[in-house]
This record gives structure tokens, C-alpha cells and sequence, in this order.
């Protein structure tokens, strides 16, 4: 698990709404990217909540321009089959 200061998690509800919550860490595994964010007060993997779409760089991030260059890909959304509910 890695840091993941200036990443946040892109969700959007049913409505269309998008909003986003910050990441706590992240790792990756192979090709896949899993990070880390705070939801009702335990720590969940992000893409396993609804509504998320992709990881992104957090928008007013003055992203330290030292960070090692293993940091998540924020453009590419992850794959999700939606169960109607």
C-alpha cells in the first residue's frame, strides 16, 4: 500500500451528480489499480462502491513534482458490471 496524497476516487449517483472522496492509500497489482477511500467510517476499496467511475488526481492538488512516477493512472476508468438492484 502506498500513499495516496493528490488522488481521489470520481463517483457519479443516479441522478448524474459527480463527486469525489479523497484516496487514504492505494497499491497496484499487475495492471489493476485498487485505492483505498473512507466510506461510512471503514476503509473500502473504491471501485467495490457504487457509483464509482475512475480514480483522478485531486483538482486543486500542488501535487509535489518529486512523487515517484508509480502513481496511479487517474484517466483510465476500471471495468464494472452494474446488478440491478
Amino acid at each position: 500500500m502506498l500513499s495516496a496524497d493528490g488522488y481521489v476516487a470520481v463517483f457519479t449517483t443516479p441522478e448524474g451528480d459527480v463527486y469525489r472522496t479523497p484516496l487514504v492509500c492505494w497499491r497496484t497489482d499487475g495492471p489493476n489499480v485498487y485505492g483505498v477511500t473512507l466510506h461510512k467510517g471503514g476503509l473500502r476499496r473504491a471501485e467495490e462502491l457504487p457509483g464509482f467511475t475512475r480514480y483522478a488526481v485531486k483538482p486543486d492538488c500542488s501535487c509535489d513534482a518529486t512523487a515517484p512516477a508509480t502513481a496511479p493512472p487517474v484517466a483510465a476508468p476500471v471495468e464494472r458490471q452494474f446488478a440491478s438492484r
